[in-house]
């Protein structure tokens, strides 16, 4: 077994390591890779068993950075202080502008393995052949949706293909789940999902005329003739390259040989590989004259890169930096502005935006300057700063970026810029000279801008009342107020709770022991075991009648509930980890794989304790709780719930309704002063809105109180007819 092999059977396995976020002290988690997707995998001890707390894609890590540069550990100063840089380190992901990150403190023996290992199976998992991304995206997809018994169905299929924007008729999409669904079970396993995505990017049509009835492989000169004719690949003239092509692509010794040829699936692979990319990968090096002076070029710039959102209320971040710094952006912005202990502070002036040391601005940039491109880099300063702080950040500059910074001329008597071959690995600070002592200077506006936050005249915190809130204390929300001389503009401040960059939404990660198909499983109860009695005891369905629901206790695991004699019982269902699968149990002798599997088994075998033993009965079935709350209107037609929102004329305001279409509800809201209407599909018990899935109306609701539902709007105020009456005045 090589050594990178050794490596990560070990993580498989799991590393011991401390994790450190912004909302929870530093604690212990096991560190495990998954082999099978290629994920991150955080598991947690709750009560002696381990916890699936995060899932992190290795394709998504963007860095692996050293030390303890972010917020979690300047969050807790006092706990890992005692922990050197060569013990710490961040975990970078995503694919938006703002990545994610994961801060964690390792033991000494492993840090150098771990920081390894991560990087080695992060750049793996983008240059990996294309069959096995698309093997490791399959099994992902597949745990995404599978349900207690490790299968998906039709309904589950119905909301992949609307994931990946497929649509199918009807007939069609029957005839390709028929085809895999060889018991006719109406489901199917992993093996047989792998089939209905190969069946359905397979189009026989696109063959028809390339294979032979008798022969259906791709031979070499098919091959050839695909890439002269359809591709219009030049370099297919060369049959001695077309050949090399093909063997690169199948990396197998036993067809290595002068004729190679293609199977169906393996040419369909081909086709969506790195090897058929669009972009000539020539063009991945600078290929054009560098040479010429630096006034000549276009130059990727970005305005104001400390901002991570709006320009009036978001954070500045010294990440913004390093991120497009390592997009390839060559010249960046820097606002700086009087700051304490005489150093100037880097922030969007006059506005609620946080502020960031110029000095930690400075030593970004220098660490991620040229690590995508040696090229020049032009810092533009808008300086706001007095003269002594001026002074404060000449030294800063010399100090921090040293030899880097261009301070002199790179020709002494040069008669035009300098190009940016003479200028790879320079820094350039652009900024305005000071004027002349008799020179004029003249203002101009641009008549195009209606106004500019740092020319207001006044800014700060208000308070207006709320108006839609009906509870019998008023509500008063914070706006950020600007006054210019002909206007005041104001903006809601946001009241969210910080934002926890370690943290994850219950959509990030596989849960492929949910099934909202079992009538037993109610999903999360909002009163926990309170609900769970009061249910059980309305249903009055007699001796071992029982639900499921998620604990409130145990983050992840799930708790039976069941009715003995009269009183009702709560039994933990616990989870574990064996080789990488998660193992589902009420006593350590017997596990299953899934909860499906052991509510199964108890239905025939007896629950045993010290007091009694006894087989589950009747489940007690799922209902859905929304026509009883304020927002739902079981009759409203479209137009009608229009007329109502026009007369709650605020942002965030909303009701939800029962669609035209059988089987569609719909959320009609106000966002950007229009009136928006969102369908939601409903799918035996499950609630779809775009590709994210609800056990029900009200977790839909609830999720979108928190979240955004459209652009930057929440779902904030539940209209009916005594708010509108109310606010409307009619």
């Amino acid at each position: 077994m090589s050594g990178n092999e050794q490596l990560y059977r070990k993580l498989e396995k799991g590393v011991d390591l401390l994790k450190v976020c912004l909302k929870r002290k530093p604690e212990r988690v096991a560190f495990c890779v998954k082999l099978e997707t290629f994920q991150i995998l955080l598991l947690k001890q709750v009560d002696g068993f381990s916890v699936l707390e995060n899932a992190i894609d290795l394709q998504k890590v963007q860095e692996v950075r050293i030390g303890k540069n972010s917020k979690a550990f300047e969050r807790w100063p006092e706990e890992t202080r005692k922990f050197q840089n060569n013990e710490c380190f961040i975990i970078f992901y995503g694919s938006s502008f703002i990545l994610k990150s994961l801060s964690c403190i390792a033991k000494k023996d492993d840090f150098e393995m771990l920081v390894k290992a991560i990087r080695h199976l992060a750049a793996e998992s983008i240059n990996a052949p294309y069959p096995l991304l698309v093997e490791r995206w399959l099994c992902k997809e597949f745990n995404c949706m599978g349900n207690l018994r490790g299968t998906v169905t039709i309904k589950h299929l119905k909301a992949f293909l609307t994931k990946v924007n497929l649509k199918l008729s009807t007939n069609r999409f029957k005839e390709l789940f028929q085809d895999v669904d060889t018991e006719g079970m109406g489901e199917i396993n992993l093996k047989g999902f792998a089939s209905f995505y190969y069946n359905l990017i397979h189009d026989e049509q696109l063959f028809e005329d390339q294979l032979a009835k008798d022969d259906p492989r791709i031979t070499l000169h098919c091959f050839q003739t695909f890439l002269l004719e359809h591709q219009k690949d030049l370099y297919a003239v060369d049959k001695q390259k077309v050949s090399l092509l093909m063997r690169e692509q199948l990396q197998d010794t036993f067809r290595d040989a002068q004729e190679p040829f293609f199977t169906v699936p393996e040419f369909i692979d081909f086709l969506f590989s790195k090897q058929n990319d669009a972009l000539d990968p020539q063009h991945n090096e600078v290929d054009q004259d560098m040479t010429q002076p630096l006034v000549n070029y276009w130059i990727a710039s970005s305005h104001n890169t400390y901002l991570t959102g709006d320009q009036v209320k978001s954070e500045s971040s010294t990440e913004a930096y390093a991120r497009c710094l390592k997009m390839g952006c060559r010249c960046i912005e820097l606002d700086c502005w009087d700051g304490p202990d005489n150093m100037p502070r880097v922030y969007h002036g006059r506005t609620l935006t946080s502020k960031i040391k110029f000095i930690e601005v400075l030593r970004t940039i220098k660490e991620h300057a040229f690590v995508t491109s040696e090229y020049p880099v032009i810092l533009s300063i808008e300086n706001h700063c007095s003269l002594p702080q001026q002074r404060n950040m000449a030294v800063a500059f010399l100090e921090v970026l040293g030899d880097m910074l261009l301070v002199e001329p790179i020709e002494r008597d040069g008669t035009q810029m300098p190009s940016p071959s003479q200028l790879k690995r320079r820094i350039i600070i652009k900024h305005k000279k000071p004027p002349d002592e008799h020179e004029e200077i003249i203002f101009q506006r641009d008549e195009g801008i209606d106004f500019d936050i740092n020319n207001t005249v006044k800014n700060g915190i208000l308070h207006l009342e709320d108006p839609v809130d009906h509870t019998h204390r008023k509500k008063w929300r914070p706006h950020f107020f600007m006054l210019t001389q002909n206007k005041m503009y104001y903006s809601e401040v946001q009241s969210e709770e910080d934002e926890d960059s370690d943290t994850y939404t219950k959509e990030s990660v596989p849960n492929e022991e949910i099934d909202f198909g079992e009538e037993w499983f109610h999903g999360k109860l909002l009163n926990g075991f309170t609900e769970a009695e009061e249910l059980l005891h309305q249903s009055y369905l007699g001796e071992g009648s029982f639900l499921v629901h998620e604990s409130e206790m145990f983050v992840g695991d799930y708790s039976l509930s069941f009715w003995r004699q009269g009183t009702v019982h709560h039994c933990h269902i616990m989870s574990r980890q064996e080789k990488g699968q998660t193992k589902y149990f009420l006593c350590d002798a017997i596990s299953f794989d899934n909860i499906y599997n052991l509510i199964t088994y108890y239905q025939s075998h007896q629950l045993r304790s010290s007091e009694f033993s006894l087989c589950l009965a009747q489940p007690v079935p799922w209902t859905d709780k929304h026509e009883e709350k304020e927002w739902f209107h079981s009759n409203m037609t479209r137009t009608q719930a229009e007329e109502m929102l026009k007369k709650v004329p605020y942002d965030g305001a909303y009701l939800v309704r029962p669609s035209e279409r059988e089987n569609f509800f719909a959320i009609s809201f106000r966002a950007e002063n229009k009136i928006k209407h969102c369908r939601i599909k409903q799918d035996g018990r499950l609630y779809t809105i775009g590709t994210a899935q609800f056990a029900s109306l009200v977790e839909l609701v609830n999720y979108y109180g928190k979240y955004t539902l459209y652009r930057k709007v929440r779902l904030k105020y539940p209209v009916n007819e005594e708010v509108a009456l109310r606010i409307g005045g009619i």
